[in-house]
Parts: structure tokens; C-alpha cells; sequence
């Protein structure tokens, strides 16, 4: 199994910003979790908000990839967050470009950021947003485990079951 670097944060600006800003100093497969983002963001600089200490904000460092194998970076994040939200009782679909949905609101933004040097990619930083125990999104199609499920969810524990269906999955893809 592949290890994997995990820091986690009060607050940032973003998670993936800062591993981007950084991606130097950390390993492969290092992960940046935080407790709120001041300016989290999704695809095309959209803003993603979220309540402090209620969801999961985290993002991953994956190093010299072969070009050639980001479509698995893709498909390893999707399965995985996937059968995590399965995992606890919720059926949930993949929304083109870069959403997880349950029935027509948005659970879960991904965001994958990538920097190349010819056929290797340096970096890639894929953000990950799980909306867990906020229950009100300005009225925007969003939810959460919280509404789904009709009770609050334990942070710490949800997000230590990912990173295991993550880093269990990770060797499947080939990357």
C-alpha cells in the first residue's frame, strides 16, 4: 500500500492553492485538509463555500505523473468518493464536469489542477469539497450527509474512512 503524507489546518485560503504554492517541499500523494477555506474555490474560479468545522475541504499532491495516466487520476478520485458516499447509505451519480449529486443537488465538487514539463506532469492537485454537516447552502441545489441522513456525521471519522478507500484503491489504477 502506498503511504501518504497527511497535514491538516484550521484554516488556509485553499487547500489546493497551498499545495500548489508549495508542491516542492512535499511528497507524492501528500494530503492538505483543512477546517475552512477563505477562498475555496471550484472549475472555472467559482467560489466554494462552506461553513467552518462542517465538511470535509481537503486536496491531494500527486508528483511526476505520465501524461498519459491522468484519466486515471480522474476515474481513482470518482470510484473512490463513490464508494466512500455509498459506504454510508447514499446513492450518489458523477455530474460532468466535476460533481458528485444525489438526486439533482450537488454533495461534492472536485477540482483537478495540473503543472507539465513535456510528457510529466510536476504536479497534480486534485480538491476535494464533501459537503457533510452544513444544512444550508443560499439557496443553491446543494445537500449534505447531514440532510440526507437526518442526523449529524463525526468529521474526523468520515474523512479517515476516505483516505483508507483512497489509498486501498490507489494501487488499481495505475498511476
Amino acid at each position: 500500500m502506498i503511504s501518504y503524507t497527511l497535514l491538516e489546518f484550521d484554516t488556509l485560503n485553499s487547500t489546493s492553492d497551498f499545495l500548489k504554492e508549495n508542491h516542492s517541499y512535499f511528497p507524492h500523494m501528500t494530503m492538505i485538509r483543512a477546517n475552512y477555506q477563505s477562498k475555496g474555490r471550484g472549475q472555472f474560479d467559482r467560489t466554494w463555500t462552506s461553513n467552518k468545522n462542517e465538511n470535509i475541504m481537503f486536496s491531494i499532491l500527486l508528483k511526476e505523473i505520465d501524461v498519459k495516466r491522468v484519466g486515471n487520476v480522474k476515474l481513482w478520485i470518482l470510484e473512490s468518493l463513490i464508494t466512500f458516499i455509498n459506504s454510508n447509505g447514499i446513492n450518489c451519480y458523477f455530474k460532468e464536469p466535476n460533481d458528485i449529486y444525489v438526486e439533482d443537488q450537488k454533495l461534492c465538487g472536485i477540482l483537478i489542477e495540473t503543472q507539465t514539463s513535456k510528457d510529466i506532469y510536476d504536479y497534480v492537485v486534485v480538491g476535494i469539497g464533501i459537503n457533510i454537516n452544513q444544512e444550508n447552502f443560499d439557496n443553491l441545489p446543494a445537500t449534505s450527509f447531514k440532510n440526507i441522513l437526518k442526523s449529524k456525521q463525526d468529521l474526523k471519522k468520515l474523512f479517515a474512512k476516505l483516505v483508507n478507500i483512497l489509498i486501498k484503491d490507489y494501487e488499481r489504477y495505475h498511476i
